[in-house]
């Protein structure tokens, strides 16, 4: 586990993923998408989420980015440092810093693939869509 920056709430479990202590809105959503992962803290003056456990398979890791991505206010984090799970949540959840991306040369050696500008990785950027759009007027 890296060094986290913000202070996790004392009932989470130890590990990568946490919720920042005092930072819950109790939206549910974390439990709907981790339920097995994500629990509400006991014996508390106000109600806050905590991670009951750490994910162990591959499908409770999925639920843990799920559970981060629903997050209403980004309370939920991930102070790790594996690279599949750090590139997926992005700087804005990750304690760790984030490695610089380089241009890279595609498989034939001239293709250059360009940097994501999409507000949503894995979406469509609003260029992309544009020049798609755009192609398929000239292809007409």
């Amino acid at each position: 586990m890296s060094t986290r920056k913000f202070k996790a709430h004392p009932q989470s479990a130890p590990g990568d993923f946490y919720v920042v202590n005092d930072e819950c809105i109790t939206c549910g959503a974390p439990h709907v998408a981790a339920p097995n992962l994500v629990g509400w803290a006991e014996n508390v003056e106000f109600d806050h989420c905590i991670w009951k456990r750490q994910p162990q398979t591959h499908e409770e890791i999925e639920e843990a980015i799920s559970a981060v991505l629903v997050s209403e206010v980004g309370c939920h984090r991930y102070a790790g440092n594996d690279p599949g799970i750090l590139e997926r949540l992005g700087s804005t959840y990750c304690d760790a810093p984030q490695p610089v991306r380089r241009y890279q040369a595609g498989k034939s050696g001239n293709d250059v693939v360009p940097p994501n500008f999409a507000l949503l990785v894995g979406k469509p950027s609003s260029l992309d869509r544009f020049l798609t759009a755009l192609k398929s007027i000239f292809r007409s």
